[in-house]
């Protein structure tokens, strides 16, 4: 094992070599960007609908208001108007398939303005009445693991097991005593 000092001199000495580090400078700006903000937003909720119809709010902001906006998706059995609003719902079109469709926001009411997405899922079917399938036992029917004997709960060993332990705590208690007579009594 080397000394301390020893350990540390490759390191110093390519510090000394390489010259003090110094960082690149930042560039700088004279003015501050402001932020832009989205001429328009079109929103979906919820995001996933299963498929079938189903109803869906569909927000919007125009940059000069929502008087003309429509939105538009073959997802929707029809389109929309806004008429000013900044929410409309609408329901999908019960013969949309699964999967994600456009949702197009157009402000003036012919250009695409804002797009998101709406998913469409494979409809749950809804439970179905069935009998049961009648089940015969099998033929030899071969037992694997231990005898299924229940749980114990209906035991009734936990009585015979108290009045154990208390027949032996008397019987403690006799010997004992009989201990200390015969003590007594000089024998």
């Amino acid at each position: 094992m080397l000394p301390l000092g020893l350990a540390l001199t490759p390191a110093l000495t390519a510090a000394l070599v390489l010259g003090p580090f110094e960082p690149s400078p930042t560039p700088t700006t004279s003015e501050p960007t402001p932020p832009t903000t989205p001429a328009a937003t079109v929103g979906v909720t919820p995001a996933s609908v299963p498929a079938g119809g189903a109803p869906v709010t569909v927000s919007a902001v125009c940059a000069g208001g929502t008087a003309k906006a429509v939105v538009k998706s073959d997802a929707f059995a029809q389109s929309g108007a806004f008429a000013g609003a900044a929410k409309l719902t609408l329901k999908t079109s019960a013969e949309a398939k699964a999967g994600k469709y456009a949702v197009n926001l157009l402000c003036d009411g012919t250009a695409v303005s804002a797009s998101t997405s709406l998913l469409i899922t494979q409809a749950t079917p809804g439970p179905t009445p069935t009998s049961p399938a009648p089940t015969s036992p099998a033929p030899n029917p071969t037992p694997s693991g231990p005898p299924q004997t229940g749980g114990g709960s209906t035991s009734t060993s936990v009585p015979y097991l108290f009045g154990g332990v208390v027949l032996i705590g008397a019987g403690s208690v006799a010997g004992t005593l009989a201990l200390r007579r015969r003590r007594q009594n000089g024998a």
